[in-house]
């Protein structure tokens, strides 16, 4: 035997070797494979577990709605004017004769002030009188890099004006 033969059977894998080699591979694409699956798994139940969570909010929410619903629906009943008649009757009140009523009049007193916290619609703004927004808020992007270079060469001589 050459010694290039005798290197390549000195490191060449006995069968032994290559058996060990080839459980090792499997058992570790097995064991990777259940991790996968273990992951998958607990995803997925938690995934349903939040769910379920979330479908109990809002059966929560489903029915603190139809609650405010119903108050709404009472409180409207209370209100009407024929419950509100019925209970004035009952407390003792009695419907007053529109000429028997007298108004005192109160000096420094105005009645209620009625407050205005916009302009209405059809006020006409300061900036619309000026004519709008100031030329950077409506200038496009090619306008301001004409108008730049315009100003450069007004600064550096290029153009007439500046002597």
């Amino acid at each position: 035997m050459n010694r290039a033969q005798k290197i390549l059977q000195a490191y060449q894998n006995t069968p032994w070797r290559q058996q060990i080699q080839m459980v090792g591979s499997v058992a570790a694409t097995a064991v990777i494979f259940t991790l996968v699956m273990i992951v998958y798994v607990w995803v997925s139940s938690e995934a349903g577990t939040y769910g379920l969570k979330v479908q109990e909010l809002q059966d929560q929410a489903q029915q603190i709605e139809r609650s405010i619903e119903d108050k709404k629906v009472q409180l409207a009943d209370l209100t009407s004017t024929e419950n509100l008649a019925e209970r004035a009757k009952e407390a003792g009140y009695e419907a007053v004769d529109p000429n028997r009523i007298r108004y005192l009049v109160v000096d420094g007193y105005y009645g209620d002030q009625q407050l205005q916290l916009a302009p209405p619609p059809n006020a006409v703004h300061a900036q619309d009188q000026e004519g709008g927004l100031p030329d950077a808020f409506t200038a496009s992007l090619f306008d301001w890099i004409r108008e730049t270079i315009y100003q450069l060469s007004i600064r550096t001589g290029a153009v007439g004006g500046g002597e």
